[in-house]
């Protein structure tokens, strides 16, 4: 394969500027045709200036809620950069997540609004999603800045009946050198296992895959690998945390400990659904690596992702009203029918 081809596989995946990073890391980046090296330098410079601005975001935060009892958690990407983990280099992310407590959610929010950040207008059915049904509230934007924030009040939808306890993620945190709060090492994998087995979507899965790939090998102990196991059984997400494993010796070879490593092994080959479906879903969308049976495998990832969210008879509602107002707007134009702004 070409730097070329290497280079449009590793932007589709979200991937170009963490290789940069490796390569940086590894004095290897000089020693590449000049035009990859441009490309990989681009990327790195992007993700360097967006981590400054997760930073910079972070900080008003912090600042926002220094004088309340609300507890603020931030999540994956934010959590990576604050952390200086050894996947934050190089990651990029489309908004900042964070997480407080659902009796604080409320308070939270409001609290943003008084220091411009706000929600778009949705419709009474998406409203009602985010508000009855999912884990977060409708996304929130900085009106001067335009800065995505994601507010979570748990790491898995309610409505689903696989929600995370919340009162245990909040009992294990630590605290970064900047002041702000991110779980612990165990917990932030398993959430990070969490958000990609159970995610209807897969477009980002290497890239995820990756992340969870260096933090396993940084924070690589007996210990570690015990507490995360227990921490997933404790939790419900043994599945998923069996399905990670696999992906982690299939993909990257990850150094597991040794009883995690036969148990991933014998599950591999005793499980068809692991090899057919869920490995070939976690490949980039793109011509260069995937062909029809891929395809096949990420639309069913697509379809599982929506039946693990919610109960069968809500989510052939959602899917029945999602489908209308996407046929509506297509044919009648999408501001014909936006909610008005006060």
């Amino acid at each position: 394969m070409q730097w070329q081809q290497l280079i449009w596989l590793f932007r589709e995946a979200k991937l170009l500027s963490s290789l940069a990073a490796v390569l940086e890391r590894r004095a290897l980046l000089c020693s590449l045709p000049v035009y990859a090296q441009r490309h990989l330098q681009s990327a790195l410079v992007y993700a360097d200036r967006q981590a400054q601005q997760i930073r910079f975001e972070c900080d008003e935060l912090q600042t926002i809620f220094l004088n309340t009892d609300i507890k603020v958690l931030y999540l994956k990407g934010a959590a990576y950069t604050l952390a200086d983990t050894e996947n934050s280099r190089g990651r990029i992310c489309n908004d900042i997540d964070v997480l407080v407590n659902k009796s604080q959610l409320a308070a939270a929010e409001a609290l943003l609004k008084r220091n411009y950040w706000k929600s778009d207008k949705l419709s009474s059915h998406d409203e009602r999603y985010y508000r009855e049904w999912s884990h977060e509230i409708p996304p929130m934007v900085h009106i001067l800045r335009g800065t995505v924030l994601d507010l979570h009040h748990n790491l898995y939808l309610p409505i689903s009946g696989r929600s995370a306890d919340m009162a245990k993620f909040f009992e294990l945190v630590k605290t970064t050198n900047s002041g702000a709060l991110v779980l612990n090492q165990e917990a932030m994998v398993l959430h990070s296992i969490i958000h990609l087995f159970m995610n209807e979507e897969t477009q980002s899965a290497m890239r995820d895959l990756w992340d969870i790939h260096l933090l396993t090998a940084q924070y690589s102990t007996a210990d570690f690998w015990n507490n995360l196991h227990n921490l997933a059984l404790s939790t419900g997400f043994e599945l998923e945390f069996r399905y990670c494993l696999t992906a982690l010796k299939y993909y990257l070879g990850s150094a597991l400990d040794p009883l995690t490593k036969n148990q991933c092994e014998q599950y591999f080959e005793d499980n068809w659904w692991v090899r057919k479906v869920l490995l070939p879903a976690l490949l980039p969308d793109h011509p260069l690596v995937i062909g029809w049976q891929q395809r096949w495998a990420k639309r069913f990832m697509y379809f599982r992702g929506h039946f693990l969210k919610m109960p069968l008879h809500i989510l052939l509602g959602h899917l029945t009203m999602k489908s209308f107002f996407g046929l509506r707007d297509a044919i009648f134009g999408k501001h014909q029918f936006s909610p008005k702004k006060n």
